[in-house]
């Protein structure tokens, strides 16, 4: 599991930057959060795109574990490898800075992939009501099975062995990347957030999906209850982008800026 998490790390890798924001008057913010195993740089170019659409963005990475720096040093730039919890709090943090530089009652987020998982705990569970809209490129609201680590995680939870593994792996993952684990179909995460709701009043969530994903679980159950999917393929049934290239493809792009609110 520790080898996978490294993996997973090195594979989802985007080079990290130093942090942008767009200038202090805006009327409804617009936070942009990285995917796992990535950082803000992730962003670059849908700024312009952002700008020309009347959106003011402010990008942060967040999620440097202990291994980032073991990482960087092979020439991996990478974050988003701390626990959803940890994170969720700086994604807190970093909302209420652009609230205060702003002056906005309220700000909408554009996530990729397990940054919409970090975006979400902390509507869930803080009692926010300072985030109006979450729109996820990629979401991971039902994990990953990547390598088979979903169906493994739901049979050791059929024959009762599943918590007695994690938590003999939770002291060798967090340092690594806490992150990895809790993104995996029927994860200890996963099946809490399950059972708790995903979703929050007064908050519309918006899904942009590609069938060709290859990192979800079946694209088409990816929405949470009460979201709005938009399908790639409904529009360009011959676009084929996965879930690693996303952010580059722009009919990706295009429906992703068309799910944000102008402000």
């Amino acid at each position: 599991m520790v080898a996978i998490s490294i993996a997973v790390a090195a594979v989802l890798n985007v080079e990290a930057a130093t942090a942008s924001a767009s200038p202090a008057a805006c009327e409804t913010p617009t936070v942009l959060v990285h995917d796992l195993a990535s950082s803000e740089r992730e962003w670059d170019g849908w700024l312009d795109d952002l700008d020309r659409r009347g959106l003011c963005a402010f990008s942060f990475t967040y999620g440097n574990s202990d291994a980032s720096v073991l990482l960087q040093q092979a020439g991996l730039a990478v974050a988003g490898l701390t626990s959803i919890e940890d994170s969720a709090l700086e994604f807190g943090a970093f909302v209420a800075s652009v609230r205060e530089r702003t002056g906005a009652e309220r700000v909408q987020v554009l996530a990729r992939g397990a940054g919409g998982l970090v975006a979400r705990q902390w509507i869930a569970h803080s009692d926010a009501q300072d985030v109006r809209a979450l729109v996820t490129v990629g979401p991971l609201w039902n994990g990953t099975d990547l390598a088979g680590l979903g169906s493994l995680a739901a049979f050791n939870r059929s024959i009762g062995i599943y918590d007695a593994l994690a938590a003999l792996e939770k002291p060798l993952l967090e340092p690594i990347c806490a992150a990895c684990g809790q993104i995996v179909a029927d994860s200890g995460y996963m099946h809490d957030a399950a059972r708790t709701g995903w979703v929050s009043p007064g908050v519309r969530y918006v899904n942009v999906i590609s069938l060709s994903d290859g990192l979800m679980t079946d694209p088409l159950v990816a929405a949470v209850p009460g979201s709005e999917n938009l399908v790639v393929q409904d529009v360009d049934p011959a676009d084929r982008t996965d879930h690693l290239h996303m952010t580059n493809g722009p009919l990706v792009r295009r429906l992703a800026l068309g799910g944000l609110t102008a402000g």
